[in-house]
């Protein structure tokens, strides 16, 4: 994964982006130390994010043959 300014956000509908082509599953590492599979999203602007309580990820690996 390229270095990116990665954040971990919370859905407001998580259900939505089960069938969006745009999300994989990943494996995420946040600044806090916590790991967890999570929705990675390929789309930039999703109107789906709550940004309000964003942390940074400091390690992303997205699961390729898995998707959401």
């Amino acid at each position: 994964m390229s270095k990116r300014n990665m954040k971990v956000v919370r859905l407001l509908e998580p259900e939505m982006c089960l069938n969006c082509r745009f999300a994989q599953i990943a494996d995420v590492e946040t600044a806090s130390g916590g790991k967890q599979r999570m929705i990675y999203c390929r789309r930039l602007d999703c109107d789906n994010w709550d940004m309000t309580s964003a942390e940074t990820a400091t390690d992303v690996q997205v699961r390729d043959d898995e998707a959401a």
